[in-house]
């Protein structure tokens, strides 16, 4: 066990600086990595793919999260340089859901050492903060990584850094000009006009959709999509949303069915519409985004949400609302709460 305590096993620095000159190839998947430890363990991953060697280094996070800007620039080069020797080794990022494991595969001559626990590959989780990292020593269960390992990197799960397009937070691009335009072009109106007292309702149950990473509330989240500028992948927008209405719920009686007009609690009115078999599809018209402008920006006004983070059910929990309501005005109207 290695916590970064000496009287717990010590810093898994040593570790690695122990396993690094051994090994005949290296497999390392951490969610998140520092950019020293970029820096520090660059010519190590290149001895090993110079003496035939596979190196691998895969980011979890970076995908979605990304990257400050030295650090991306590290990991590219890194990648470019890795690249080269055209056996797999490379610098890779998840595309389709988020990895936060850290698992460490060092192949030796003789033997194969894995090391699985909190320890990201960075200074802090190597170092600095109070960590457990423990080496697997059954070899079923060391199969079982390998798999686990050569699964994540394979291309349903990942693709090499220099095929996606890393956002440097600060630079990121939350909501396009054109679909700006759409928001700022919706029509207002005083809610206090609508008397929702008698007015039959509908309810969305958002705790059935809130976790489902790839879907619904969390689309931000799955795979990217390719940008045909530059040929490379890119995260779907942050804002992008679309309710999946399951069967007990589209069949109900007041259940909006095609294009209607949903008049907001806060006062906007924005063009939506339910497509699809069974109409299960709840989404605005002229942009996915603008219902995701609506509901995930009440989540981060109110503090329960920060901009790339899933939306959860604690999320829901600390906004105090569970449910979208649809209160049927007339036919094609409807006032929506959340």
């Amino acid at each position: 066990m290695f916590t970064n305590l000496s009287h717990h096993g010590g810093d898994f620095r040593d570790i690695l600086d122990n396993e690094f000159p051994k090994a005949k190839n290296v497999c390392i998947a951490s969610g998140y990595a520092s950019l020293d430890i970029l820096h520090a363990y660059e010519t190590e991953f290149l001895k090993i793919a110079n003496k035939g060697g596979i190196s691998k280094l895969l980011l979890g996070m970076a995908f979605y999260e990304g990257l400050s800007s030295k650090k991306l620039d590290a990991a590219n080069a890194l990648n470019e340089k890795l690249k080269k020797f055209k056996n797999g080794s490379g610098v890779y990022v998840t595309n389709g859901r988020r990895y936060h494991g850290k698992v460490y595969w060092f192949d030796q001559e003789t033997d194969t050492n894995i090391y699985v626990g909190s320890s990201n590959f960075s200074s802090s989780g190597t170092r600095g903060n109070i960590e457990c990292t423990i080496p697997v020593s059954d070899k079923n269960q060391k199969q079982s990584v390998i798999k686990f390992l050569n699964d994540l990197y394979s291309p349903t799960h990942a693709i090499t850094i220099d095929r996606a397009e890393i956002t440097v937070p600060g630079k990121k691009k939350v909501v396009l000009k054109t679909v700006e335009n759409f928001w700022n072009a919706l029509k207002r109106y005083d809610p206090k006009t609508i008397n929702i007292a008698t007015l039959p309702k509908f309810e969305f149950p958002l705790e059935r959709v809130a976790e489902m990473e790839k879907s619904n509330l969390n689309v931000y989240f799955g795979k990217g999509r390719l940008n045909t500028k530059n040929g490379k992948i890119i995260p779907r927008p942050w804002y992008e949303i679309e309710l999946i209405a399951s069967n007990d719920l589209n069949s109900q009686v007041y259940y909006p069915k095609g294009d209607f007009l949903a008049y907001t609690d806060d006062g906007y009115i924005i063009p939506m519409r339910t497509q699809g078999d069974y109409y299960k599809n709840i989404r605005s018209k002229q942009s996915l985004q603008i219902f995701g402008i609506w509901l995930k920006g009440k989540l981060e006004r109110s503090g329960a949400l920060s901009k790339y983070e899933p939306v959860t059910l604690d999320t829901l929990e600390e906004y105090g609302n569970n449910k979208l309501g649809f209160y049927k005005i007339e036919e094609g109207k409807y006032y929506m709460t959340f």
